[in-house]
């Protein structure tokens, strides 16, 4: 299970590739995709996302060491995890709007 805070808005949601139940938004550039995979449970334990999403909304995006987000983009670009995401948003049938 992958818990993980919307990049966009700071939500708390289930997914960190997935469209926000909140914003709808979903990672769509390299720089997306990295602070979305670095807000998960992947590497922070519940709390730390909680406390990630009260600081987002009120303003704080949360900030991470360089090497840390380096590491991340350089993950980002040797799966080509981007051009995969953009070929799966591409094939899916927009939700509609409620």
């Amino acid at each position: 299970m992958t818990m993980a805070v919307c990049f966009k808005c700071g939500a708390i949601k289930f997914g960190a590739f997935v469209p926000c139940p909140d914003c709808r938004s979903w990672p769509q550039t390299e720089d997306d995709l990295v602070t979305a995979m670095a807000m998960t449970d992947h590497y922070f334990e519940l709390a730390t996302l909680e406390q990630f999403s009260a600081e987002f909304r009120a303003g704080k995006p949360p900030c991470f060491a360089p090497d840390d987000r380096a590491k991340l983009l350089e993950h980002v670009r040797s799966t080509r995890m981007l051009e995969q995401m953009q070929g799966v948003m591409r094939n899916q049938t927009p939700a509609p709007e409620l």
